[in-house]
């Protein structure tokens, strides 16, 4: 059983410099990547047309998850912006407290889109949510099970965020030093995540050993296990929304598990192989 003192880790490891400073070039090269494997995206299941939510990491807006929904929409779903403008950009914090007030307003927002949608369609959506939106989506997941089908998490840094590379620089834009955030606002901000009821939803999280921004430490998700899939890919940070693995792996995870193509896991990457029967 997972336990508050288990999601809140120790390891506070940053991304190794390396990674960290690759970060844009790599993403030009995931984008590339994408665009050339049109022709062999077309053999992934097709999707049967429900609804699929994008929500965009710190201060990303809906044009950073804009190629993930063209792909989605080629594959058969309906899929949507989140709509809310800029992630976080507005978010004016000193505190993690007050930061805190702002994510939980961001969430009503995006709750009442759900609704809005379940509504319109008569269908659960799934919820695709990269880095601070992944945060989103998991708390989401755990309060409004009624209304989400499954969470998809791209490079989410679930653990103490003093184990990304952005933390002291947000704390320093927001006026204050890393070390004066409280153990116990820094414990908060973890345990809000899986608060809000028990977990009936079911959540794939992506993460990424290479990843430049959120330390592998913090990368994984904590929740109920019977639920959650950690999966371990090849990606920068920054092109989680427009990499081909990540693509071709959410591609076969929203489909019913008899059409999937196997996964072979292998100690760092996830891959996929197609079996016919």
């Amino acid at each position: 059983m997972t336990t508050a003192a288990t999601r809140f880790v120790a390891d506070l490891r940053p991304p190794r410099l390396r990674h960290s400073i690759s970060e844009l070039g790599r993403v030009a090269l995931e984008a590339g990547a994408s665009a050339l494997c049109k022709g062999i995206f077309k053999t992934l299941p097709d999707g049967d047309g429900h609804t699929v939510m994008t929500i965009p990491g710190f201060m990303g807006a809906d044009g950073s998850t804009g190629m993930l929904r063209q792909f989605l929409k080629d594959r058969g779903y309906r899929a949507i912006p989140w709509g809310l403008g800029r992630n976080a950009s507005e978010a004016r914090a000193s505190t993690m407290d007050e930061f805190m007030a702002h994510r939980a307003r961001v969430e009503d927002k995006i709750a009442a889109r759900i609704e809005h949608e379940f509504i319109a369609t008569g269908r659960k959506l799934t919820l695709i949510g990269w880095s601070l939106g992944g945060l989103y989506a998991v708390a989401l997941a755990h309060r409004y099970p009624q209304w989400i089908r499954q969470v998809v998490t791209l490079g989410t840094p679930f653990g103490d965020p003093r184990g990304t590379a952005l933390y002291s620089v947000m704390a320093r834009v927001n006026q204050r030093t890393p070390e004066s955030e409280s153990e116990e606002a820094l414990r908060h901000w973890v345990d809000y995540t899986y608060s809000g009821g028990e977990l009936r939803v079911p959540i794939l999280t992506l993460y990424s050993e290479s990843d430049g921004i959120v330390g592998k430490g913090i990368a994984r998700c904590e929740a109920e296990p019977r639920y959650v899939t950690n999966m371990a890919v090849m990606a920068s940070h920054v092109g989680f929304p427009f990499n081909p693995l990540v693509f071709a792996v959410i591609a076969n995870h929203l489909v019913s598990p008899d059409r999937r193509w196997r996964i072979c896991q292998s100690q760092r990457i996830g891959s996929l192989v197609r079996v016919d029967s």
